[in-house]
C-alpha cells in the first residue's frame, strides 16, 4: 500500500502574527510554512514597525533605511527551507512538516526523528543473535515495502491498522502477521524507552492484532519408537546422521541452534556420566544438563543421548562442532525418515524440542521443566504440561471400562 502523498509545503512570509507590537513599536517577521492544513511558523530574526510592512508583497517596504539587506535576508531565508524541502523529496520522497525543525542541517543528519532509522540501527546491537536478526530484517523490510520511511510523529493506531490491512492483502498467515507487529511493537518501545516517544505513544495499546492458536506438532511415545525401529535403505545412509540428530533433540530438548554448535569445550566428564555445559544461543543463558540421567536404560551403560553424544566425539577429533549440518538439510532429511517410519506429521528439529517436553512433562514439576528448557517465564513451559495433558486425557477416552 503506498503511502498517502503529501502535499508540497506552502511557505510565505508573515508579519505580526499575535497582533501584539514590542515595547519598542515593533513586530516580529516570521516565515509560515503550511502543509496538509497545518501550520509551522520560523522566526526569521527580523522586527520592524508596521508602517515599514508591505502586506500586499511581503516585503520590507522602501521606506525603511534597511530594506535591501532586510530584503535579502528574507528572501535567503524562505530560499533556504525551501531547498531543504526539495532535497528531503529527492531523498526520501516526503517532506512532512515536522522535518522542518531542522532546516539548520541537512536532511540525512535528521533522521534520528526516522523510526525507520532507529529500526535498522537497533538491529545492529551485538546481543541480538543471528537467527533473531535474519527474522527482524524480514518485518523491517516488509515495513520498508509498506512505507519507505517511518517518522515517528506519524506513528499512530490508523498507521499501524494500514499496515495490518498491507499483510493481510498479501494474503500473509494470520500468526505471520502476529509476528510481524510483535516485532515492531518491541522496537517501538524501545523508542519510547530511549525517549524518541512519550511513555502512552505506542499504538498497540488499542491495536491488538488477531492471533490463532497455532498447531503443536510432537511425537508420542510410539511414534518415537517408530522413528528409532525404522530401517533405513543404504542408498539412504545419510538419514542415519539426520535421524541421530533429531533423536538427539528429543531426547535432550536442545535447540537445532544449540545441538548444530555442540563441540567438545561444551562436554564434561563426571564421575557419573557425561553432561553438557553450554551457554545457549538464543537467550544467552547457561545450561548443565546431565546426559546420563536423561532417557537411561536398565543394563546398558549409557543413556541413549550420552550413546549419541559419545558416539560422535569418538568420531570427529578436535573442538569443532559434533554435528555439522544446516536446519534447511535436516528439515529435508526429516522428512524422508517421517515417510519411512510411517509418520503422518511435518518433522522439524523444533517438532523433537516439543516431544522432549511433552514427555518430560508428566514425568517432572514445572519448575523443573521450565530450567531444562531454558525458558524465561512459566506460562511458555505450561503450554506443553497442558499438551501432554491432553494426550492422556486422549488416551484415557479410548479405554472400553466394561
Amino acid at each position: 500500500m503506498q503511502p498517502k502523498q503529501l502535499k508540497k509545503i506552502k511557505f510565505s512570509l508573515v508579519f505580526n502574527r499575535d497582533k501584539s507590537l514590542n515595547q519598542d513599536g515593533t513586530a516580529l517577521v516570521q516565515l509560515r510554512a503550511y502543509q496538509g492544513g497545518k501550520n509551522r511558523y520560523f522566526s526569521t530574526g527580523i522586527y520592524i514597525n508596521p508602517e515599514h510592512w508591505d502586506q500586499r508583497n511581503r516585503r520590507v517596504k522602501e521606506t525603511h533605511r534597511r530594506k535591501l539587506e532586510y530584503n535579502q535576508h528574507l528572501q535567503d531565508f524562505l530560499h533556504h527551507f525551501e531547498a531543504y524541502e526539495f532535497t528531503a523529496i529527492q531523498k526520501y520522497g516526503r517532506c512532512p512538516l515536522r522535518l522542518l525543525d531542522h532546516a539548520n542541517v541537512a536532511p540525512e543528519e535528521t533522521l534520528s526523528a526516522s523510526f525507520t532509522k532507529f529500526c535498522w540501527q537497533e538491529l545492529e546491537r551485538p546481543d541480538i543473535t543471528p537467527s533473531t536478526r535474519r527474522t527482524h530484517r524480514c518485518t523491517l523490510n516488509l515495513l520498508a515495502e509498506f512505507r519507505k520511511e517511518v517518522f515517528f510523529d506519524e506513528i499512530d493506531t490508523v498507521l499501524v491498522n494500514r499496515f495490518d490491512r498491507f499483510m493481510h492483502r498479501r494474503e500473509m498467515r494470520v500468526n505471520n502477521i502476529h509476528k510481524h507487529h510483535r516485532i515492531i511493537k518491541a522496537y517501538l518501545n524501545r523508542a519510547i524507552m530511549f525517549g524518541h516517544l512519550p511513555g502512552d505513544a505506542n499504538p498497540y495499546r488499542q491495536f491488538k492484532p488477531r492471533h490463532e492458536e497455532p498447531e503443536r506438532v510432537f511425537l508420542l511415545p510410539v511414534e518415537l519408537a517408530q522413528l528409532e525401529a525404522a530401517e533405513i535403505p543404504s542408498s539412504k545412509c545419510h538419514l542415519e546422521q539426520i535421524r541421530k540428530i533429531f533423536l538427539l533433540c528429543c531426547w535432550t530438548g536442545l535447540r537445532f541452534s544449540d545441538v548444530s554448535t555442540l563441540a567438545r569445550p561444551h562436554l564434561e566428564e563426571t564421575v557419573k556420566g557425561l553432561q553438557i555445559r553450554k551457554r545457549l544461543k538464543k537467550n544467552g543463558k547457561h545450561l548443565t544438563l546431565p546426559l546420563w540421567l536423561l532417557f537411561k536404560r536398565d543394563g546398558i551403560q549409557w543413556s541413549k543421548p550420552e550413546e549419541i553424544v559419545r558416539e560422535a566425539m569418538a568420531a570427529r577429533e578436535g573442538d569443532k562442532p559434533l554435528f555439522r549440518i544446516s536446519n534447511q538439510y535436516l528439515n529435508r532429511g526429516l522428512k524422508e525418515l517421517a515417510a519411512l517410519a510411517g509418520i503422518d506429521k511435518k518433522l522439524t528439529s523444533h517438532v523433537a524440542r516439543r516431544t522432549f517436553a511433552t514427555h518430560m512433562a508428566t514425568r517432572v514439576k514445572v519448575p523443573v521443566l521450565q530450567k531444562l528448557l531454558s525458558h524465561s517465564q512459566p506460562d511458555i513451559t505450561m503450554i506443553y504440561v497442558k499438551l501432554a495433558n491432553s494426550v492422556i486425557e486422549e488416551e484415557l477416552e479410548k479405554i472400553d471400562w466394561s
